[in-house]
């Protein structure tokens, strides 16, 4: 059964507008390392950043008010199977709360727009 379903939609422009503005501290602060090298690696790091930053928007938005308070940008990490099927692995206090839970995500991005989608079931 689903329990929750969060989506986000980031503009690209103004994601790399704030990047720009606040560098690596912003990127540092929403990002595990191992998700900025996996960025790195792709034919655009701005849209790989700025679709795991959507997905982790999405699933705040599948958050209680109770339940976000375990939420912490570096306890999520938004990742790529072998197959290139991305997949959401939580850490810390997160990892344990959901424990019980399947968390799919779906992920695309265009020229001008980051989209992600996180269920809870």
């Amino acid at each position: 059964m689903i329990r929750a379903v969060g989506i986000d939609v980031v503009d690209l422009d103004r994601f790399e507008k704030t990047v720009a503005r606040w560098g690596d501290r912003f990127i540092h602060k929403i990002l595990t390392p191992h998700e900025i090298a996996c960025c790195h690696h792709k034919a655009s790091a701005i849209s790989s950043m700025a679709v795991r930053f959507a997905a982790k928007e999405a699933f705040i938005k599948c958050l209680s008010e109770d339940e976000y308070q375990y939420f912490r940008w570096q306890q999520i990490e938004i990742l790529n199977a072998d197959t290139g099927k991305p997949y959401i692995d939580l850490k810390g206090t997160l990892k344990n709360h959901f424990a019980a839970y399947s968390i799919m995500t779906t992920l695309t991005h265009s020229r001008h727009t980051a989209v992600a989608v996180v269920i809870i079931q």
